[in-house]
């Protein structure tokens, strides 16, 4: 029987889905949006089936995720895997997903089996109406056929209804060249992998084309796409291709101890992890647990991806003990851009292995990244860090928020919100904006006399940093500020100097989710407030325009400021706006 409340300890805040197991037998798979709380529910539960499974289970494990759609598509894969006896029974695949075919001219459709090799999915979608509306647009903008005909074929088939509603470019009636038919597909594969910014940027020029060709009937049906593309571009599922199975290897790092966290990703999903522990301090000695590792382990992948810097003696030797157990070769590469969300959750799982272990062997030593992080600053102490961010709506409604990070967890009931008081104008001023919040925050910490951070964080780069420590010099005290520069993800100390970090150093990712942290608690108070209040952007005050429209605006202009400063022509560029709508938005911004 599993002691759950020591096991909670260890547990993270974190999307993720867990396992109760006993020995090796997995007894249940379940997904949580915040584990720790998921788990600890079942301390009050007294239900008998989860008083017999917790009796049953002598360990429980877990996997973390970025976010809860990722927990969910992982509890369905680990699921089908094992198996599970206290889990309900699925029947088949319980979600629709979207298939194209790997064919000469490509098709489109929507399928429940994800079984077959030939095919690229995307999904799986919770809402069955979601993938039919998808499919619609995928359909009325790059115009793929959904029939079942073998092409190419020496026959020139008669059109069907589907060309002449125009869903369907008519390669059947050789209407179009494979290559033409294909750079759509291509396009097509882009908009549902959820890579939108391409598709939005091809159909402004295709609009924009129209409208100078006077061919106004396709850009209204253009424009329509486009707008329904900019409501979905956040809401897709996630794609899977079952072409290449590989292993993900995360790792974390902290002075003689490495973790290690292999992600297995079979027929286009993850289905499992395997942790490990090095505590060597030898050289190479993540070089010399792949050889050793994989001496013995299943070859039943193509690839193995790692963001790691390896010898050519590694790469040698690695492929040798391959070809000495299979007949083919494995690939060791760096994640590309359609990889790093798995990735990422394998270097996460690795570091949380790290924790447990680290806090297994002493409950009094250091978290391991306030470890490096005060090696790296040249600190004596880095107990306490406050994190500060700003958001604001397009130029409105600007607020700043601070968190508080004490021995590398969060505080959440030291974080604070502030409304930003002393802007006069319009103007995006973050500097100002970042000196109010820490002249605010340091105030009342010295008045209410409670502990001052040891370090502070500033989101962006050496502009905001120097605001930060103007406010620090005024106070005249001694604690250390830096920024983390999004562009780059490089810290900015105090003269300026920039420090690039290796993506497994604990100490960067640490910061990084400190920020993250308070970019969060920042945009959930500006949300907040926006819902409370009426309306006030200056749009509103132009009869005409709906909301629709002046989203429209402010995605292609970016800022109230640009609407202002844009002439009549730059206006009706605008999906949605006319010439007449265009000379009153101009006209009334002018007063």
């Amino acid at each position: 029987m599993i002691d759950l409340r020591k096991i909670l300890e260890n547990v993270p805040e974190k999307p993720g889905v867990y396992l109760f197991k006993k020995n090796e037998k997995v007894l249940y798979v379940g997904k949580a949006i915040n584990l720790k709380n998921r788990l600890s529910s079942y301390l009050s539960d007294k239900s008998q089936k989860v008083i017999e499974l917790i009796e049953k289970s002598n360990s429980i494990d877990y996997i973390i995720t970025d976010d809860e759609k990722s927990a969910l598509l992982l509890e369905l894969s680990l699921i089908r895997k094992y198996d599970p006896p206290y889990n309900i029974k699925l029947k088949g695949e319980p979600y629709p997903y979207i298939a194209i075919t790997k064919e000469e001219f490509p098709r489109i459709e929507i399928t429940r089996n994800t079984k077959e090799q030939n095919k690229i999915y995307f999904g799986p979608y919770v809402n069955p109406s979601f993938p039919r509306k998808l499919i619609s647009i995928t359909r009325e903008i790059f115009k793929i056929r959904n029939c079942n005909l073998r092409l190419p074929s020496e026959k020139k088939h008669k059109l069907c209804i589907e060309y002449h509603i125009g869903r369907c470019s008519g390669p059947c009636a050789k209407i179009i060249s494979k290559e033409e038919y294909n750079k759509s597909v291509s396009l097509a594969i882009e908009l549902l992998k959820g890579n939108t910014e391409s598709i939005e940027k091809y159909l402004r020029e295709e609009i924009e084309s129209s409208v100078k060709e006077l061919k106004f009937e396709k850009a209204i049906k253009l424009r329509d796409g486009l707008r329904a593309i900019l409501e979905i571009s956040n809401t897709n599922g996630i794609w899977t291709d079952g072409s290449e199975d590989r292993d993900f290897i995360g790792y974390a790092i902290s002075n003689k101890y490495t973790s290690i966290s292999k992600i297995i990703w079979r027929n286009g999903r993850v289905i499992g992890k395997e942790e490990y522990i090095i505590t060597s301090s030898l050289d190479n000695h993540i070089e010399k647990f792949i050889l050793t590792h994989y001496e013995n382990a299943l070859l039943n992948f193509r690839s193995l991806v790692i963001d790691y810097e390896f010898s050519e003696e590694f790469l040698n030797d690695f492929k040798n003990l391959i070809s000495s157990r299979i007949n083919r070769d494995i690939i060791i590469r760096k994640p590309n851009s359609e990889e790093m969300k798995t990735y990422r959750i394998a270097m996460e799982n690795a570091e949380e292995n790290l924790k447990r272990y680290v806090n297994s062997l002493s409950k009094k030593q250091e978290h391991p990244s306030i470890e490096e992080l005060k090696k790296l600053l040249k600190l004596e102490k880095v107990e306490r860090i406050e994190a500060i961010d700003i958001s604001h709506y397009y130029g409105e409604g600007k607020v700043g928020s601070v968190v508080v990070f004490i021995n590398g967890r969060p505080q959440k009931r030291e974080y604070r919100r502030y409304k930003i008081k002393n802007l006069k104008d319009r103007k995006i001023d973050d500097y100002k904006s970042i000196e109010e919040v820490v002249r605010r925050r340091i105030r009342r910490l010295l008045e209410e006399n409670k502990d001052l951070p040891d370090l502070i964080l500033i989101d962006g780069g050496i502009g905001q940093l120097n605001s930060a420590l103007k406010v620090i010099r005024e106070f005249n005290l001694s604690i250390r500020a830096i920024a983390l520069a999004k562009r780059y993800e490089e810290i900015v100390l105090e003269n300026g100097k920039v420090i690039s970090l290796p993506v497994h150093s604990l100490a960067l990712r640490l910061i990084q989710h400190i920020r993250n942290e308070a970019h969060r608690f920042a945009l959930q108070y500006q949300r907040k407030l926006r819902e409370k209040l009426p309306k006030t952007s200056i749009l509103d005050t132009i009869p005409g325009i709906s909301e629709r429209k002046k989203l429209e605006l402010i995605r292609y202009f970016g800022s109230i400021e640009k609407i202002r400063k844009a002439s009549i022509e730059e206006l009706k560029k605008v999906p949605g706006i006319g010439e007449k709508l265009a000379r009153k938005i101009h006209l009334y911004l002018k007063v």
